[in-house]
């Protein structure tokens, strides 16, 4: 019966995707292609699959305005997806992506850089893109630990898109996120029909996501240990608000 769930999610999911990749493709035919109305119309294609799979968010902070690099934790691949329902941005997603079911195929129509980590020339061509992506004046979402984790705290980061940042005036917001269940986060061999399968299965998704200020600093060690700083000590609260709710008879307020 929980699977079912997930597969009629899954299912549901896909055909939100495909509905809304129509309003992206057929006026690109007629008119042209137009940024701002690709990211409009994928800004309200995920918020309608959040819901679809049962994803509650609960957000604080202010989404700041202008062009900024937004840097986050690595928790899950559906990371990118909680932060897009915020912002208008171009995410940063390593190649494999590109190939995921439904995921995979939304990705490729949306403006979204695909990455090689493994391949210096395919690092590079990324920052040159998200450089030129800034000056148009879009944002931009990176998870510069390169893979997902449960650890309580960041990995470290890698440091190309910081760099680029401190050399060319740009700022970093930076973004906390974690899930009620740590089971959520997809680690270590776990493919991803079977973890959409476990993970979409549950009623519910608990999600907390957390913005801070830009951080601006021509110093790329400055910018790389303020914005780390930052999102450490609010994963760290995060998981001391999940842990509290547990205990409270109180049902946590979550805000979508």
């Amino acid at each position: 019966m929980k699977k079912i769930r997930a597969i009629w999610r899954g299912l549901a999911m896909l055909a939100i995707i495909i509905g809304h990749t129509f309003w992206v493709v057929i006026p690109a035919i007629f008119r042209g292609a137009n940024l701002k109305h690709a990211l409009r119309i994928r800004q309200l294609c995920l918020t309608r699959t959040l819901s679809v799979l049962g994803v509650v968010i609960d957000k604080k902070g202010e989404v700041p305005s202008g062009h900024h690099i937004f840097v986050g934790n690595h928790r899950s691949y559906i990371d990118p997806i909680v932060a897009l329902r915020d912002v208008r941005a171009l995410p940063v997603a390593k190649a494999e992506v590109s190939n995921w079911p439904v995921i995979g195929f939304g990705a490729r129509v949306t403006g979204i850089m695909f990455v090689k980590r493994d391949s210096k020339k395919s690092r590079a061509d990324v920052l040159t893109a998200m450089q030129e992506t800034l000056k148009m004046g879009y944002s931009v979402i990176i998870f510069p630990e390169g893979t997902t984790h449960i650890d309580p705290t960041t990995m470290d980061f890698r440091k190309g898109a910081f760099n680029m940042a401190s050399k060319e005036g740009f700022s970093m917001v930076p973004m906390a996120i974690d899930y009620e269940d740590l089971g959520d986060a997809w680690v270590g061999n776990d493919t991803f029909i079977p973890h959409f399968l476990r993970c979409f299965s549950k009623p519910k998704t608990y999600v907390k996501i957390r913005y801070g200020q830009p951080i601006q600093s021509k110093d790329i060690n400055t910018l790389v240990s303020e914005s780390k700083k930052w999102i450490d000590e609010n994963m760290l609260l995060i998981r001391q608000e999940f842990e509290s709710e547990k205990t409270s008879s109180t049902v946590p307020a979550f805000a979508t």
